[in-house]
């Protein structure tokens, strides 16, 4: 079974036109989270991924936000002010699609979370946090989203060594057998590991790989949509650096 990872669309149409292109013949995909937020296509975003096929989708913090399901005192000003300005663009079938996803899902020893465990809308930005998220595993591979950053981490159980992998250029991570994972295939529409490349991912479960690819798109497009809508400047700005 091949699945498509895909994460932090955040609106981005371009990039996600192009990270699906990237993901084509695989045999269902895993969504990790925040469709929409920052990108000038919120709408668009929902629907393509909902025609995608079997598809298994968690909520992220931004599509709460949507919702009104999740506390803006979280954001800063930018993310606000374009949460606001998606909440207008999204139909009443489109709200519907958001509404009921959960904010984990379970598929055999594959644990999907927005952010991390226990808590779902942390972050895991480092070995620490990143072992509070194994300790609170029960399989052997998390995969996550929620940072825009393409990594993964690694932990024998019973240890408190972790090892960080950065996935900056992309790469292909074999799952050994007694080691647990937690893996970040990056952010599709608003990269924030110095690489402004689509990131992606594809999980082959008979090969024991994860592959995470990253992919050129318009982003001069993207901005340009950006700027007529009137969102912050520094959100269309910060999409050429991947930052």
């Amino acid at each position: 079974m091949t699945y498509g990872l895909i994460s932090d669309i955040h609106g981005n149409l371009e990039a996600l036109t192009a990270a699906l292109a990237e993901l084509a013949g695989v045999d269902a995909f895993l969504c990790l989270g925040d469709i929409v937020g920052y990108g000038p296509d919120p709408a668009a975003c929902v629907d393509r991924i909902r025609e995608q096929p079997h598809l298994t989708c968690i909520a992220g913090n931004h599509d709460l936000a949507a919702l009104d399901h999740y506390d803006l005192k979280w954001f800063n000003r930018y993310a606000l002010q374009a949460i606001e300005w998606t909440k207008s663009q999204l139909s009443a079938d489109q709200t519907a699609y958001l509404t009921p996803l959960q904010e984990t899902a379970q598929l055999d020893d594959t644990f999907l979370v927005h952010g991390s465990l226990p808590e779902h809308m942390d972050y895991i930005t480092n070995v620490d946090r990143a072992m509070d998220c194994f300790d609170a595993m029960s399989g052997s591979l998390c995969l996550v989203g929620h940072t825009h950053v393409a990594e993964y981490y690694a932990n024998r159980p019973g240890s408190r060594v972790c090892k960080q992998v950065s996935l900056l250029a992309g790469g292909e991570i074999v799952l050994e057998p007694g080691v647990r994972y937690i893996v970040n295939p990056g952010a599709i529409g608003q990269p924030r590991d110095g690489n402004p490349a689509a990131s992606c991912g594809i999980y082959d479960t008979e090969a024991r790989t994860l592959t995470i690819r990253r992919v050129s798109y318009a982003v001069s497009v993207v901005q340009e949509k950006m700027r007529r809508v009137g969102l912050p400047e520094n959100l269309a700005d910060r999409l050429t650096f991947g930052r």
